[in-house]
């Protein structure tokens, strides 16, 4: 009987031909992986510096506008931790030519009460005292949260944004802050229904300075209370934050009222307000009275922390980020530039 096989396999030569097709697609598949996984890191990199350095600055803006909430009508009378100015500029005092502002602002603390009274349920203090508070007395505060003020470098409250306030002693338990001054309304301060019970509170807030500067390490910093420039770094017990990463720049020109007349100066005649209205923090107008500031440019510029082999970057960052010149760099780095104005509200 006659059986038909084929048992020669396969030669040299074909395997040699297979392992070089096989070798061909590897290659192109690893090619393949290497390049989406490098559009991959750079993309989440381009991600990474857009949100980071865009929530940093629109912090810097949110607090520039709600400059001057809260803070007592005279600031040379009632300095808070030595800053008389609610805005006070810092030209090139950050790493590699950054400027710095420092604001005075309040943020919530909690809310006022009389000794031993508390919302809801107790009887409110009788007429005259159910609408004042007198000078150097005892009160509670209810706190929002775990801010707490001291006699020092958070002394100085606000009450319901009206009323200036410094604590001058503090107890503990029950934080019982003594004020330095009469606590007067027109109006009923813990009784609001008529009820005879007490069911609010008069909102309290601390008055703080605070610093946006960016550190030698192109961190974006905010220093609350007492920041050290130049450097870039908090004293005592200064909250000491990082707002963003890689950020090569930060600066700010101011727009001023200098006449007095209730506008904003209009520096280059256009008829607008514009970046030609705006000065930088040491010219002599401002340096000699900040407190005819009415407005900021803010500027952010920040690069991401990983390059991109594919972006050559030419012309890249600006030339000009607000009055600081930039060199033209080749470097592959991909970085964004934030800008706005802000008006201040409280000034």
């Amino acid at each position: 009987m006659l059986f038909l096989s084929n048992d020669r396999g396969f030669t040299l030569t074909e395997l040699l031909i297979a392992i070089v097709i096989s070798l061909i697609l590897l290659a192109a598949a690893t090619a393949t992986y290497i390049s989406q996984n490098r559009s991959y890191v750079a993309h989440e990199s381009v991600s990474e510096v857009n949100t980071q350095s865009k929530i940093a600055h629109d912090l810097i803006a949110n607090e520039v506008k709600s400059a001057g909430f809260g803070v007592p009508d005279d600031l040379n009378a009632n300095p808070i931790n030595g800053m008389t100015n609610v805005v006070t500029p810092s030209d090139n005092a950050g790493a590699g030519g950054s400027d710095a502002v420092t604001i005075i602002s309040g943020r919530m603390l909690g809310q006022l009460w009389p000794v031993g009274v508390g919302p809801g349920t107790t009887p409110c203090p009788a007429a005259p005292n159910e609408y004042k508070i007198p000078a150097v007395a005892a009160v509670d505060i209810i706190y929002s949260g775990t801010l707490r003020p001291n006699t020092t470098d958070m002394s100085n409250l606000s009450i319901d944004t009206v009323e200036f306030a410094t604590a001058s002693s503090v107890a503990n338990p029950g934080f019982a802050v003594t004020l330095s001054q009469n606590l007067g309304r027109q109006y009923p301060l813990f009784d609001t229904d008529g009820d005879g019970m007490c069911d609010t509170g008069r909102p309290v807030y601390l008055i703080e300075d605070i610093t946006f500067c960016v550190d030698a390490g192109s961190l974006l910093r905010r220093i609350r209370r007492n920041a050290a420039l130049p450097g870039c770094t908090g004293i005592g017990s200064s909250n000491n934050e990082v707002l963003a990463e890689n950020v090569e720049d930060l600066q700010l020109t101011y727009a001023v009222d200098n006449n007095s007349d209730g506008q904003i100066d209009d520096q280059d005649g256009s008829g607008m307000l514009d970046a030609g209205d705006f000065l930088n923090g040491n010219d002599p107008i401002i340096t000699a009275d900040p407190s005819i500031i009415r407005a900021v440019q803010v500027n952010v510029l920040a690069r991401t922390d990983k390059p991109d082999v594919n972006f050559t970057g030419l012309g890249n960052p600006p030339a000009l980020v607000a009055n600081n010149p930039h060199a033209t760099t080749n470097d592959n780095f991909k970085r964004r530039w934030w800008q706005t104005i802000i008006t201040i509200r409280n000034q």
